[in-house]
């Protein structure tokens, strides 16, 4: 496939990074099926009887108008995806967006691909909403406000000033029309960067004055900055943070409590974690992202925990104490399956310098500055695949779909070691002057022995400021080529946002079958030493959201804020994406708002949403 490297590092009279049309760039099997700029009603915020309490509901008529309201950055989507988003007669059903937007999140109707819809818009002028989590039943939304950037964002100093800075705030959107607040909780100093939640029903150990209830909700917070102190309480917590929720989700229901519904609820820290020290091989302990996620095989409830360069902790979350272990001394401190960095982080054993858990790198090599330049460590992001994968086939795919060499599945004697579960992590670089970092294929079939199988890396190569070419692309600053979120998808299909270098998508199916054993014998059970030749990621595609294919102008046309630093003033600037099952992408573009793009390799004739619009260069 040929295609245009989107990749420019300098500006000059060639090439302008605020350049909107220059961007609009795709390989040919990417096409955008619908676009939305998230403008609710014509008005960037909401009365002020509504600020930071309840949303408001928006109107199809302000669909791709100006303004954009802007700053769009992690997007999450739930729904029966496989029924096509049907909705039942008892107000199940359907699929839905969330999209946290700094000041705002938004929820959008995406049960048609090809025609998506703002129903509401939800605003508090101190948000710093970072991150945002819905529940599986899309009735309940969990965001951050996160103290950060407070150069170009100071903290408010109106009635407001400090509140909100450092929250999780709990959303009821059952009405996703109407959200309504209904808890918050404070966490200075730092605040969450990224959180996650569990309704958990299988609490063996739960205490007797909350056994009666049939689940129980568990929050997982990412504290960026443990070392710091909390409060003023003197106590250090750990950058892992667990809270359990009495009462879970009813608790928070205004129809049911007598509460008001807009006050802070109880919830009860739980647990923590933070990677020992003598478990890295030195560099920064920060951690950024936590993922829950149970795994395929043994059924653990597992954190996958990104910890920059104590790279990727693996920690078993499934049996809470019945006792709060609010600093973490134990649980789930002491409930460390796995871990995966690229130098060894143990005397001996799997992590050792003979075992099958790194990569053999020197400290130097893998962290700090040093190993950032080599595109290693900074470990920011960690997304482990839902189900097993034989060569890009899956469990729930029809069997006779299957390729011969999958047997006749995961617990087939001859083939079963051919079903494997994979997990990608990726690091996050502000600026580099040699690499734009590698995304790292980890084989996590069994948690307590993650290996490496593969690295990807954005393809081409780069001309530096003296002109001379260099083998990576770079990052001058700004983020601006980073690694930053990703998703997994079928057939093996990984996709990964690289911020002003748009949506990439890797193919991860043959990455087990490809590897060059040593003697030519699979050896998962040796892990690193026995791999005499990683396997080789393929790229499939990707995509540089830069306004509706079908406006010759949208920068003026939709009002978007090119002066805004946030995204370092250009676009695109990718933050997140999500995968729909049935084979659409969606990508929160920081600026401009958000894209639905299909990949020909991911069409399924099953869904067919084909893109209403007429793309100018087809008119």
């Amino acid at each position: 496939m040929e295609w245009i490297d989107p990749v420019v590092e300098i500006e000059d009279e060639n090439h302008s990074h605020t350049d909107l049309m220059a961007h609009r760039l795709a390989t040919s099997n990417m096409q955008l099926i619908d676009y939305h700029n998230l403008n609710c009603d014509g008005n960037v915020a909401p009365p002020a009887e509504l600020d930071n309490v309840a949303g408001r509901p928006c109107y199809p008529e302000f669909k791709n108008v100006g303004p954009t309201p802007g700053d769009s950055s992690e997007i999450s989507i739930e729904g029966n995806f496989m029924e096509d988003c049907v909705k039942h007669p008892d107000g199940t059903g359907g699929c839905y967006a969330y999209v946290s937007s700094y000041n705002q999140f938004e929820i959008l109707d995406i049960s048609e691909p090809n025609n998506i819809v703002l129903l509401s818009t939800y605003y508090a002028e101190v948000g710093r909403m970072i991150d945002i989590k819905v529940t599986p039943d899309n009735n309940w939304v969990l965001v951050n406000h996160e103290l950060t950037n407070s150069d170009l964002d100071p903290i408010p100093q109106d009635d407001d000033a400090n509140s909100g800075a450092n929250r999780l705030d709990v959303i009821d959107v059952s009405n996703k029309n109407q959200p309504i607040k209904v808890a918050e909780w404070n966490n200075p100093p730092a605040g969450f960067h990224n959180q996650d939640l569990h309704v958990d029903c299988d609490w063996e150990n739960a205490p007797i004055i909350y056994a009666q209830e049939e689940c129980h909700l568990f929050l997982y917070g990412a504290d960026p900055y443990p070392e710091m102190v909390e409060g003023d309480s003197g106590v250090f917590y750990k950058g892992t943070q667990i809270f359990y929720v009495p009462l879970g989700f009813e608790s928070w229901r205004p129809d049911v409590n007598d509460e008001d519904q807009n006050v802070s609820r109880e919830i009860i820290r739980w647990g923590g974690y933070s990677p020992e020290p003598e478990t890295t091989c030195g560099g920064s302990l920060f951690n950024h992202d936590n993922v829950f996620h149970i795994h395929p095989i043994t059924g653990q409830a597992l954190l996958y925990i990104s910890y920059w360069d104590a790279g990727l902790r693996i920690v078993d979350v499934s049996n809470p104490p019945a006792i709060p272990d609010p600093e973490g001394v134990s649980w789930p401190q002491d409930y460390e399956v796995g871990r995966w960095l690229g130098c060894p982080s143990a005397d001996d054993g799997w992590y050792g310098p003979d075992g099958g858990g790194h990569a053999n790198m020197t400290p130097e090599e893998w962290g700090g500055s040093s190993g950032a330049l080599n595109g290693n460590g900074w470990i920011h992001y960690a997304v482990p695949y839902d189900h097993l994968l034989c060569n890009g086939a899956a469990e729930t795919d029809p069997v006779e779909t299957w390729p011969a060499e999958c047997g006749t599945g995961p617990e087939d004697p001859v083939y079963g070691i051919n079903w494997r579960h994979l997990t990608m992590i990726a690091p996050e670089y502000g600026s580099n002057t040699n690499h734009t970092g590698y995304v790292w294929t980890i084989d996590t079939t069994d948690p307590a022995k993650p290996f490496l199988l593969s690295k990807w890396k954005l393809p081409g190569t780069s001309i530096l400021p003296d002109g001379s070419e260099h083998e990576h692309h770079y990052i001058p600053g700004g983020y601006i080529y980073s690694p930053h979120n990703g998703d997994t998808g079928t057939h093996g299909h990984v996709y990964w946002t690289h911020y002003h270098a748009g949506n990439w998508v890797t193919d991860h199916s043959k990455i087990w079958s490809d590897i060059k054993w040593v003697n030519d014998i699979p050896a998962p059970e040796i892990g690193f030493p026995a791999i005499e030749q990683l396997s080789e990621t393929i790229t499939m595609g990707y995509y540089l959201p830069a306004g509706p294919t079908w406006m010759e102008d949208p920068k003026t046309e939709l009002g978007y804020d090119m002066a805004d630093c946030w995204a370092s003033c250009m676009i695109p600037f990718d933050w997140g994406l999500q995968y729909d099952p049935r084979g659409f992408l969606f990508i929160s573009e920081m600026v401009s708002g958000v894209y639905v793009v299909q990949m020909d390799e991911d069409i399924n004739p099953n869904f067919m949403y084909p893109s209403l619009y007429t793309n100018i260069e087809d008119e």
